[in-house]
């Protein structure tokens, strides 16, 4: 153990309230489990409402007695989740209390491979995750779990190797995802899915794993978006999806050198390629909302929306579109180039039906996934019921 270990969580310091000088070497032990290191941001954080109780020790002889040296305090903070979890639970090995070494899992202090159940959880105390080792690698099906509850992911494994079917979910538990594995690697028939149901792609794999014929893409309303053809794990140029994206690609660069309007000659060419891409409507959605053209990038973003409903970005810039023009339709040109004009923007009243589309716009990107600071602060000022 380092000689110093000092963890910082923001949630449960200030939850705590425990009077902590910034010298003392101080350890959280959540749930049993010792923090050594600031958690990842999937593992979850801990608020007063998902803590039962919490146990301050300073005395060294008792921290020393538990297995810690070199300490001041120990903080043993006891959740929810945890005291309503029986026994027979609270028995079941958790991963962050085990060792990996090549790739096998073992108990702490043990050098036999662990075999029997195992369950991860979240800062929270909810399941986060459960399967099975045998010899220390993991058998049979891995489950892993939203923090609602939810299902994410069921996958089958044989001696630590993915083998067997693998389903993927959204948090609303909607099919995302299903396809084999084959000895670790993507065999035959894989489909992805959009939030609605409906079927967003469908790609081939051979033996070995590489894409193998052709490969289709849909639009959340069924109508096919694209298909690419590859040959053992090699892409099979297509004359007229390359120009596409080549057109793409260089209005990516102009944008980059903030040459809005020959981004936009680009996507327009590109457009004429395929009048049915997404991607492309939204892209010069964007381009046109950064060049000023409000009204013509609303039409964008309606269009992307018409085409893939759950686009979900398009309802954020939608908004944002909206925003903006009321901002700065009645600003003042401060400086005007070739290819860039800047407007100083002034404090207007924006009329309550468009209050209402940005609000909707913004309410939709959300629920979809957008969790953009931005998006939550507009949301935050303009949606006020």
């Amino acid at each position: 153990m380092k000689n110093k270990i000092l963890i910082l969580l923001l949630t449960l310091s200030s939850t705590i309230g425990f009077s902590q000088n910034s010298n003392e070497n101080v350890l959280y032990v959540v749930d049993s489990i010792p923090i050594i290191e600031e958690p990842k941001e999937e593992f979850g954080s801990l608020t007063e409402n998902e803590i039962d109780n919490i146990v301050v020790v300073k005395d060294k002889k008792i921290i020393e007695s538990s297995g810690y040296k070199d300490l001041d305090g120990v903080i043993y903070v006891f959740t929810k989740e945890y005291v309503k979890r029986p026994d027979s639970l609270k028995a079941i090995p958790t991963t962050n209390l085990m060792t990996k070494k090549n790739g096998t899992w073992y108990l702490k202090d043990s050098s036999t491979p662990y075999s029997g159940k195992f369950i991860d959880y979240y800062l929270t105390g909810k399941k986060q995750g459960e399967g099975v080792f045998y010899n220390g690698k993991v058998s049979g099906v891995r489950t892993m779990y939203f923090p609602n509850g939810q299902i994410s992911m069921e996958r089958v494994y044989s001696n630590g190797i993915e083998n067997g079917l693998e389903k993927e979910y959204y948090e609303d538990a909607t099919l995302k995802q299903k396809g084999e594995f084959l000895n670790g690697k993507e065999s035959g028939v894989w489909e992805m899915y959009h939030p609605n149901g409906q079927l967003k792609q469908r790609t081939t794999f051979n033996e070995n794993g590489e894409m193998n014929g052709e490969s289709f893409s849909y639009y959340s309303t069924g109508m096919e978006k694209g298909k690419n053809t590859y040959k053992n794990g090699v892409y099979q140029k297509d004359k007229i999806n390359d120009k596409l994206f080549d057109y793409y690609n260089q209005s990516q660069e102009l944008y980059k050198q903030v040459n809005y309007k020959g981004a936009i000659k680009k996507l327009n060419k590109a457009l004429e390629l395929d009048p049915t891409w997404a991607d492309g409507y939204f892209a010069r959605g964007t381009m046109k909302l950064n060049d000023f053209q409000f009204d013509e990038a609303i039409k964008d973003f309606d269009k992307t929306l018409e085409i893939e409903p759950y686009f979900t970005n398009a309802y954020s810039n939608r908004a944002f579109t909206i925003l903006r023009k009321h901002e700065l339709d009645n600003g003042r040109i401060l400086s005007k180039s070739k290819d860039i004009q800047i407007i100083a923007s002034k404090e207007t009243e924006i009329p309550e039906s468009e209050l209402t589309k940005i609000c909707n716009d913004l309410q939709k990107a959300v629920s979809l996934g957008d969790d953009n600071s931005m998006v939550l602060e507009a949301m935050e000022k303009y949606c006020k019921e």
